[in-house]
């Protein structure tokens, strides 16, 4: 697995001055260990690789847990059992490294065991999680099941394509109005397994009616700066709503992600220019597409 066998690209370089052949990586660590509780003697250099990982491992999870925690649905859950693993891993070796020289041989060989069930788990986390964002073969978004038919027959779900691609954009904290509440959550639930995915239909319709009442609107009075705004902000988000519903021609859940992302754009844009409202005027013509921007939840 390429991110437990070169987990320390360039640790060679950053080693030369260690005294005798340093581990390349996890692997290579915990065989390390186990030669050293066969042969009773800790060399003095491997607290320094048990401290070396520990810190290396924790760049690789905060740089991972960046893009990670963006996520929806079961690439999300994957991910929070993975960062546990990560979690374990780096305390087990800031410990081993302060500990080691002192540990006795029987507590060393438990700690080696630990360490190589741990680097188990993480190289089958990785390649699970690789395989379901990787992979674009239908499955329940609830089991992962794959069968021949249509919907899971044991989450009663229609069987989708997962999201390979999440927009980061969309996980600044804003304030839904209703209907793009309506959407979303809809959206989560798909995503999250929960909820099939015909459950997106009504509020799809709902705000997409909205949306095309507020066009005509803007285009009622679009002399003014903010609603000309407002039509290309209306316009995208129409758009985002016509690329959600691809999922019912095709089943694939990577138009939710992709459309959500054009819907929330469109509104977040509406908002600012809202709040830049300088004028009686344009105030009337903010009275016109508030419903349209991510205000409130009432």
């Amino acid at each position: 697995m390429s991110l437990i066998e070169n987990l320390t690209t360039n640790y060679r370089a950053a080693t030369v001055a260690i005294s005798y052949k340093a581990p390349q990586n996890l692997t290579e660590l915990c065989s390390l260990l186990r030669n050293v509780c066969l042969a009773g003697m800790v060399h003095p250099d491997l607290p320094f690789y048990c401290n070396w990982y520990s810190e290396f491992l924790t760049k690789i999870y905060n740089d991972e847990n960046q893009s990670m925690i963006k996520t929806r649905g079961k690439a999300r859950r994957m991910w929070a059992e993975q960062s546990l693993i990560y979690q374990d891993l780096i305390a087990l070796l800031k410990d081993l490294s302060g500990q080691i020289l002192e540990c006795s041989n029987e507590h060393l060989r438990e700690v080696s065991d630990t360490l190589s069930d741990l680097v188990d788990e993480l190289r089958e986390a990785v390649e699970e999680m690789q395989a379901w964002t990787v992979n674009e073969e239908a499955r329940c978004l609830g089991c992962g099941w794959n069968g021949s038919t249509g919907h899971c027959p044991h989450c009663n779900l229609q069987v989708l394509k997962p999201v390979r691609r999440y927009a980061t954009q969309v996980n600044s904290y804003v304030a839904l109005a209703p209907l793009q509440g309506q959407v979303f959550q809809a959206i989560v639930g798909v995503l999250e397994g929960e909820r099939d995915v015909t459950v997106l239909r009504l509020p799809l319709q709902q705000l997409e009616a909205s949306c095309s009442e507020a066009l005509q609107q803007m285009q009622a009075c679009h002399q003014l700066e903010i609603a000309q705004t407002a039509l290309v902000n209306i316009s995208q988000a129409l758009a985002g709503l016509a690329q959600i519903n691809r999922i019912f021609q095709d089943g694939d859940a990577q138009h939710l992600e992709d459309g959500w992302s054009m819907i929330f754009e469109a509104d977040r844009a509406n908002l600012a220019a809202a709040q830049n409202v300088n004028s009686v005027a344009v105030a009337v013509a903010y009275d016109i597409i508030r419903d349209q921007v991510c205000l409130t939840n009432e």
